[in-house]
């Protein structure tokens, strides 16, 4: 193998992980038993609340979109997950009215 090749690949190894960071908005993007079982699905937004992967893994903690109160606090692969700069206009969810 090209020695090149071989510095590419050993940065690539090592930045893995670094296009997220503490506080980062994402989102799930696959769907896999162990979220489902902890009442998040695909779409949902959430908050990265470590700061580095442990395992290729990152703590979320997913919250209901307008209350706050927490739906979730898991581990997510990293490779499920989508960065946000800020939440997408057509993402906002519609806002549930308490009727007296």
């Amino acid at each position: 193998m090209p020695k090149k090749l071989i510095q590419q690949s050993l940065k690539s190894y090592l930045n893995k992980g670094l296009n997220m960071k503490y506080l980062d908005l994402v989102e799930l993007i696959k769907e896999k038993p162990a979220y489902t079982k902890a009442g998040v699905k695909v779409g949902d937004f959430g908050a990265i609340m470590s700061e580095k992967p442990i395992n290729g893994k990152w703590q979320v903690v997913f919250s209901e979109f307008y209350t706050g109160k927490d739906i979730a606090d898991i581990m997510v692969d990293e490779e499920d997950l989508k960065v946000h700069d800020s939440m997408p206009n057509d993402r906002y969810p519609k806002k549930q009215y308490d009727t007296f």
